[in-house]
C-alpha cells in the first residue's frame, strides 16, 4: 500500500515494519506466553492456541462469549510472507478456555477486523486480493462462517477494508481504502441483510484512505483516516442516515497526522484517535480529539505517548492503546475522562519481551487488548491477549 513519503501508521505499514524493520525483534524459536512485568501484575495474559499469529481485534458477541480475530503469518519458499485467517473463542460458561475456530473454507486473505451483534450474527473483514477484486468477508450465522464477497471499485489493483462497526443483522457498515492507477481512494460499504454495496462518499483529498468506523444508530456513523502523500492529514467523515459529509478537522498541533480509530458514544461523543507527527524525522506522538456535537477539541496524551492504533468506550470515556514515542519498543494504554488521560500501567517490554498492542475492545469494566508480541530469538510475531478491569 503505497502512503506517499511521509512516515505514517497503518495495518499494513505497521506489519510491514513488525515483519521487516523489526518492531518486534526477529530471530528464532519458541518461546512461552508472556508474563506482565513487575509493577503490572493488573493486566492477564491469555494462553493461546497456535502460534505466528498477529491479532487485530477482539469483540463479545454475548454476555459469556469473546472472539480474538486476526491472521496467522506463512513464510513462503521464495522470502515472501502470506496470510491466513485466525479466529480464537473463549466461553466463560465452560473451562474459560481459549480455543481455534474454523472460518470459512476459501478464506485466504488476513482478516482486519471484527465484530458482532449477537451469538447468531458476527463479522470478519480484510484484504481484497492482490490483483484487486472483492474483499471476501465472512459471515457468522450462528452456525459457521460463510464468504459474502465486498465489491471494490472498478478500476481497484488491491485494498482491504480495515474497520466494521455491526448495528443489526440488516445493517453494518465496514470502511477501508482502494488503490486505483494514480491514487488511493476511501471506500465505505454497507450491508443490507443480503449483499453488500459501495457507498458514495465525498472525497475530502485527491489520494486518501479509511481506517476505521463506529456507529451509534442507524442515523450516527463515523469514518476517519487520513490524506496520503503531501495531504496526510486526518479525516472524518460523518453519516446522519441520508448522506456522508466530511466533518473538517481543525489544527491538530503538527505537520502531519492520522485517525486510525474511533468511537461514537452519542452525537455529541465522539472520539477520533491517531497520530501528529511534529516534523519530517518524527515517528509520531499520541493524538487525541473530541467531538462535543459542534467543534473538536485535542485532549493532551501524557509525555511519551506515542501513535495511538485503537480505542474503545468505557464507563466514564474511552480507552487507548498505542506505542511509545521515539521508535521504542514499548506498547502503552491509556484511560481517557474528560480532558484529561492517564496511564493503565500496561506491561513494559523487558527481559527480551517486546509487545505490540494493536487494538482495544471493552464490555463494562472489562478491557482486552490484542496484538502481538516477541521473544529474543524468536522468528515470528505470536499472539497476544492481554486483560484488566477499570
Amino acid at each position: 500500500m503505497a502512503v506517499g513519503t511521509r512516515i505514517r501508521l497503518s495495518l499494513t505499514g505497521a506489519l510491514a515494519a513488525l515483519l521487516a524493520c523489526g518492531v518486534l525483534p526477529a530471530t528464532a524459536s519458541a518461546a512461552p506466553e508472556p508474563s506482565p512485568a513487575a509493577g503490572a501484575a493488573r493486566w492477564t495474559a491469555a494462553k493461546l492456541p497456535g502460534g505466528d499469529t498477529v491479532l487485530t481485534g477482539s469483540t463479545r458477541p454475548e454476555a459469556r462469549t469473546t472472539w480474538a480475530a486476526g491472521f496467522r503469518v506463512v513464510p513462503g519458499g521464495d522470502g515472501s510472507v502470506g496470510f491466513d485467517p485466525v479466529l480464537y473463542a473463549r466461553d466463560d460458561r465452560r473451562d474459560g478456555k481459549w480455543t481455534e475456530v474454523p472460518t470459512a473454507p476459501g478464506g485466504t486473505e488476513r482478516v482486519n477486523a471484527v465484530a458482532a451483534t449477537s451469538a447468531r450474527d458476527g463479522w470478519l473483514v480484510g484484504d481484497s486480493g492482490r490483483g484487486g477484486g472483492p474483499v471476501m468477508t465472512q459471515h457468522w450465522n450462528g452456525r459457521s462462517w460463510q464468504i459474502e464477497p465486498a465489491p471494490m471499485p472498478a478500476d481497484s489493483g488491491g485494498g482491504g477494508l480495515l474497520g466494521i462497526a455491526a448495528l443489526t443483522p440488516n445493517d453494518a457498515w465496514a470502511a477501508g481504502w482502494s488503490q486505483g492507477a494514480d491514487s488511493h481512494v476511501g471506500i465505505v460499504q454497507h450491508w443490507n441483510g443480503r449483499s453488500w454495496r459501495q457507498v458514495e462518499l465525498p472525497a475530502p483529498y485527491q489520494s486518501w484512505g479509511l481506517s476505521a468506523i463506529a456507529a451509534a444508530g442507524p442515523d450516527d456513523v463515523w469514518a476517519v483516516g487520513n490524506g496520503y502523500a503531501e495531504d496526510d492529514r486526518p479525516v472524518a467523515l460523518h453519516f446522519d442516515g441520508r448522506g456522508w459529509s466530511v466533518v473538517p478537522v481543525p489544527a491538530f498541533g503538527g505537520l502531519y497526522g492520522e485517525f486510525n480509530d474511533v468511537v461514537v458514544k452519542g452525537p455529541r461523543d465522539v472520539w477520533a484517535v491517531g497520530r501528529v507527527v511534529l516534523d519530517e524525522k518524527d515517528r509520531g506522538h499520541a493524538l487525541l480529539m473530541h467531538w462535543d456535537g459542534r467543534a473538536w477539541t485535542r485532549v493532551e496524551a501524557p509525555e511519551g505517548a506515542g501513535a495511538v492504533s485503537g480505542a474503545a468506550s468505557s464507563p466514564d470515556g474511552i480507552v487507548t492503546v498505542g506505542r511509545v514515542s521515539g521508535g521504542g519498543e514499548d506498547a502503552y494504554a491509556l484511560r481517557v475522562t474528560g480532558s484529561r488521560a492517564t496511564s493503565l500501567d500496561f506491561p513494559e517490554s523487558g527481559a527480551g519481551t517486546a509487545y505490540w498492542s494493536w487494538k482495544v475492545s471493552t464490555s463494562g469494566r472489562e478491557v482486552t487488548v490484542t496484538g502481538a508480541y516477541n521473544y529474543e530469538k524468536q522468528r515470528l510475531p505470536q499472539p497476544m491477549v492481554m486483560t484488566t478491569r477499570l
